[in-house]
């Protein structure tokens, strides 16, 4: 359980920082931090330990690049392939695939289920199901 919500505030981070140098333009980790900091009211502000692996990860993905270095200072700037990736069209796709292994995972763990859980999972499914019937 505890990995399954651990991957996501990583990727939550990454996405927080395309999402902030899409509307910003180039800025370096510091500002990125401070951004975070900021749109959080500080109630999260992420340490560099946890900044610069994710901009390098962002990096060596493809999703941004280094656009100007001054002193010791870089300016990461989002890249096409980043602006794809926060687009809603891929955002959508990204909410399908959560739910789909999400449901996986509780039926994996269907035995350490409470009854009044599983009643919940089965309405909140049910409701989908008839919305999407609806609405199609």
């Amino acid at each position: 359980m505890w990995t399954h919500h651990h991957h996501h505030r990583r990727r939550g981070l990454a996405s927080l920082i395309l999402t902030i140098l899409a509307s910003k333009g180039p800025m370096t980790g510091a500002d990125i931090m401070r951004e975070i900091e900021k749109i959080t009211q500080g109630l999260w502000k992420p340490s560099p330990g946890a900044i610069y692996p994710a901009l390098d990860k962002l990096q060596a993905e493809g999703y941004i690049k280094i656009s100007k270095v001054e002193g010791s200072k870089n300016y990461y700037e989002i890249t096409e392939k980043g602006k794809e990736l926060i687009s809603p069209e891929h955002q959508f796709e990204v909410i399908i695939e959560e739910i789909d292994s999400n449901i996986r995972y509780l039926m994996d763990n269907k035995s350490s289920l409470s009854q009044q859980q599983i009643e919940r999972l089965k309405e909140i499914l049910k409701r989908g199901l008839e919305e999407i019937d609806k609405s199609s």
